[in-house]
């Protein structure tokens, strides 16, 4: 099998023929009326451009005499920033971009670091500093026109191998440090990018980047290198998903440099939107890993786009390596992929030699084309940047990058994790030791080390701090966002008397006691402390996260009628949508009120009205009960539990195993109770075991089987094998309403086809999960009809499902025997789609949501409750109360029963860690 890994001994080609800035003047010359930047209150042609950039690069010159070949500019995301940037090159100046919305002390940081002859302040830019000039650079072009007019002054001759940019990352030794690169890296990057994928001038790039991040170059001078027009939105556009995806689409956005975080924005305000983003051709991946579900939403919200990723580092200084996503193959592991033209990524073990496929190493990134090394330190360049060990010729050079990672069999890199101190918070670099210094130069605080918690979807910095008195943690977070950028402040804050030592002094991270938030922030109230131990309790976990919702937390259909009801009793009503607010913003809302009557949300007092409905109708206490539809009420509660609790966790881990706990928590007790009833009172029935009775006639089957619940699991089967199937999950996702209502529609023909043509189900009285799919499916369409039409839609396909149930079982019991009955199935399933929620005494409201969350029991054991009561007192109402009561007194000993398992095998767990790490310890 031939080897695919990359030779570290080939001769990579270098080549520096002119500076970054050159392209565009190139562009200015043959198209001078070409838009060059398109901005929120302004428009730039690339003749204008050329025109302020060579005022701004006079003036530099002009007052940079005193010999400082550094600028810094500070700057929001605007036009401003690109004249600035254009006339610091053209000026021979090398600059770095300091973000606006850094602290002020973050910005003197990096002033103090560089000196600089001159700052140059763009837009609102507001720059406190007693010492180097400070010039304003105006947004709009007839302003900077004005402000910097054209001098007939020869700017110089620019090489190449000068500086071109610093860029700053998060340092080690508690100050940022600088990374100082020429223009051949960056010239021969956009060269290949071009080449590589086919650029235009009629593309539109976007600057969506991070201001002071090295992609931000990538985002400016690949459209200004080829007459292309470079799409600059607001900094508030950014932050609102809605307004970001409205953006791309109003201005045929056709090229994105992004991150996933800002990926996730864009997908979602899409969705918001209702919009597709078919101008999309390029979206380039970066700054952190790209989740196989974010790449599947990307898709179905821009379907024409492809999808790169890329790796690189600031070091490097731009993408190093590129793997073209194909929508074909598998993607639930996206790699690093191979090297850019005359680059290369060696992954090295500890002698320094190339690992084998599926062996773990450092990656090497080996290119002639790397940054010249960090601002006044050289030992660090010499550390990092470092002869090939290959060749050992000192002009080979290789940046030792701190990641982990292997080859693939073609020959890719795979990215496996970080070997050092750094992490990635939403895609950006960070050093906790800067962090940790930063937070130790408060008066009252001693000692302190951060980590990255990874007990959520995206890692959170936690800080461990040791302090000489109590302080509020908000206190602290206050403080740090004057020094640091958001990114870097820590989520929680949890306060230690001391820091946990291994033997040789150094930090026990291991033994750093588990972050909850009654460390992080203040104390919560009385109310969200009940809130949080009622939910705990409910969730069967210890503790919970008090600024996570219910969804959050893992809550799902089952255990949500209980949650419910306890927010109901200590807020006193429901908010909309409630399942996705934090806790202790729930816990904010209001107090109880005081009169009698309370909101009961639809869903729970439905469950409780069908379930109450059952139960009379089974016992047969009334000559001539006349009520039917009850259980397909039931199955399209189901269906809207389904899309409001685990829809959204399917999509976020793109298969469907988030049902397995739901599937477990109805099919364990069914099947313990039915092989316990069946061993009393009759024998055991495969049929009832496989929960398949329901598919055999009632004389080959026990009387002890429970064909809702068997129809329920099955249909949770067929639905989340569907949604595993990555396409169809896809489609549905990308507009949940009409898919979930085409989809109802089908399920109703298809029932009735395979009831004409392939299997008559009338003689298990239509109890198969084709007959009630519809009804399920519907139910998660009504969950998503959050409008006039989508709710009137929505009802006539009810009418349709319900007809198509009635005429199925008149063909099975005939027309005579039907017309007795009053089918409730539609006029309920109406006011699931019309009614959010329904008045009732605050003790209808109590009793009615344990009923509701009792479901499942109260419909295994009525039967046997209603045995007892005969021997107690033969009355019709008693026989009633006493199989609810029976049902809600088995759910509860359940529930209890699992807590204290669960709290066992938690303290088990907790002691065997602490026991391993004793061992690791003392070893």
């Amino acid at each position: 099998m031939p080897d695919l890994r990359p030779n570290p001994t080939l001769c990579l080609e270098y080549r520096a023929d002119q500076p970054i800035h050159c392209a565009f003047l190139e562009q200015a010359g043959r198209c001078p009326d070409a838009t060059a930047i398109l901005a929120r209150h302004t428009t730039c042609s690339y003749a204008q451009l050329a025109q302020i950039s060579q005022g701004i690069a006079a003036c530099l010159l002009e007052q940079s005499a005193s010999g400082a070949d550094r600028v810094v500019i500070v700057a929001s995301r605007g036009a401003g920033l690109v004249y600035a940037m254009l006339g610091c090159l053209r000026a021979g100046l090398a600059f770095t971009v300091a973000d606006a919305a850094y602290p002020p002390a973050r910005i003197g940081q990096i002033i103090r670091t560089l000196t600089p002859a001159v700052v140059l302040r763009c837009g609102e830019a507001s720059v406190d500093t007693n010492g180097p000039l400070v010039i304003s650079v105006p947004e709009t072009t007839a302003e900077a026109l004005q402000a910097f007019p054209c001098h007939c002054v020869a700017l110089p001759s620019v090489s190449p191998e000068q500086p071109a940019y610093i860029t700053f990352t998060s340092g080690s030794t508690g100050e940022p440090k600088g990374i100082v690169t020429h223009h051949a890296p960056l010239v021969h990057f956009i060269d290949w990018h071009v080449r590589q994928h086919g650029f235009t001038q009629a593309d539109t790039f976007s600057l969506l980047s991070g201001l002071g991040h090295d992609p931000v170059y990538r985002d400016v001078f690949t459209p200004l290198s080829i007459g292309a027009t470079l799409a600059c939105p607001a900094q508030s556009t950014l932050t609102d998903p809605a307004r970001l995806a409205g953006w791309i689409h109003q201005h045929g956005v056709s090229v994105i440099h992004l991150t996933p975080p800002l990926g996730k924005l864009i997908e979602t305000g899409a969705h918001l939107n209702g919009q597709l983003l078919e101008h999309l051709r390029y979206l380039f991946w970066g700054g952190d890993a790209l989740s196989p579900a974010l790449y599947q939403h990307i898709r179905a919200i821009a379907p024409n786009a492809v999808n790169v990723n890329f790796y690189g580092t600031t070091e490097t200084p731009q993408a190093m390596a590129f793997h073209t996503l194909d929508p074909d193959s598998d993607s639930t592991r996206v790699p690093l992929g191979k090297g850019i033209a005359n680059a290369q990524l060696l992954v090295v073990d500890s002698t320094n030699q190339l690992v084998s496929v599926g062996e773990t190493g450092e990656i090497l990134i080996r290119s002639p084309y790397l940054s010249q090394g960090y601002w006044g330190d050289p030992a660090l360049t010499e550390a990092t940047f470092i002869a090939n060990p290959f060749t050992g010729a000192a002009g080979d050079r290789c940046y030792r990058t701190g990641d982990l990672g292997t080859y693939l069999a073609d020959g890719s890199a795979s990215f496996l994790g970080r070997g050092d101190n750094q992490v990635k918070i939403r895609g950006h670099r960070i050093e906790l030791a800067e962090i940790e210094n930063a937070i130790t130069r408060h008066p009252l605080i001693g000692q302190c080390v951060v980590v990255a918690n990874r007990d959520s979807a995206s890692p959170r910095l936690v800080a461990y701090c040791v302090g000489q008195k109590p302080i509020p943690a908000e206190d602290l977070r206050q403080a740090l966002t004057r020094q640091l950028p958001d990114y870097m402040v820590p989520a929680l804050f949890v306060f230690l008397d001391a820091l946990p030592l291994t033997p040789n002094g150094k930090v026990d991270k291991r033994a750093l006691p588990a972050p909850f938030d009654d460390s992080a922030h203040p104390p919560l109230s009385p109310l969200a402390e009940k809130l949080s131990s009622a939910w705990a309790r409910i969730l069967q976990v210890p503790r919970l996260d008090a600024r996570l919702s219910f969804v959050e937390l893992g809550g799902d259909s089952l255990s949500f009628v209980q949650a419910s009801r306890v927010l109901e009793e200590l807020i006193g009503h429901l908010p909309q949508r409630w399942e996705t607010l934090p806790v202790c913003q729930l816990a904010e809302l209001s107090a109880p009120p005081k009169g009698a009557l309370r909101s009961m949300e639809m869903p729970v007092f439905v469950r409780m009205l069908a379930i109450i409905l059952i139960v009379v109708g089974h016992l047969s206490e009334f000559d001539h009960w006349l009520i039917v539809g009850e259980t397909s009420v039931l199955f399209l509660v189901s269906g809207i539990s389904l899309a409001r609790f685990q829809l959204k966790a399917i999509d976020e881990r793109g298969d469907a195993r988030t049902l397995l706990r739901s599937l477990a928590a109805i099919v364990v007790p069914t099947l313990l109770y039915t092989a316990l009833i069946q061993l009393v009172f009759d024998r055991l029935h495969w049929q009832s075991l496989l929960l398949v009775s329901n598919w055999f006639p009632a004389n080959e089957v026990s009387l002890f089987n429970y064909w809702y619940i068997e129809v329920l699991v099955q249909m949770i089967v067929i639905i989340g094998i569907v949604l595993s199937i990555r396409r169809v999950r896809r489609v549905v996702l990308a507009d949940p309403f009409r898919c979930l209502i085409i989809a109802t529609c089908a399920l109703v023909a298809l029932d009735v086809l395979l009831n004409r043509f392939v299997f008559d189900a009338s003689a298990l009285l239509n109890r198969v999960p084709q007959h009630f799919l519809a009804v399920m499916v519907l139910g998660m369409a009504v969950h998503h009809a959050d409008t006039t039409a989508r709710k009137w839609v929505a009802s006539a396909v009810a009418v349709l499902v319900v007809a198509e149930l009635d005429l199925m079982a008149v063909a099975g019991v005939g027309w005579e025997a039907f017309s007795r009955y009053v089918d409730i199935a539609l006029p309920a399933i109406l006011a699931l789609i019309w009614f959010r929620s329904v008045p009732v005494p605050a003790l209808v409201a109590r009793a009615g949501a344990v009923i509701a969350s009792s479901t499942l029991f109260i419909y295994l054991t009525h039967f046997q409750f209603q045995s007892l009561a005969d021997h107690v007192l033969r009355h019709p109402l008693f026989e009633v109360a006493l199989a609810l009561a029976g049902g809600v007194l088995v759910g509860y000993c359940w529930n209890t029963l699992l807590r204290l398992l669960f709290a066992r095998r938690h303290k088990q767990n907790q002691a065997r860690e602490a026991d391993s790490a004793r061992r690791a310890t003392s070893a």
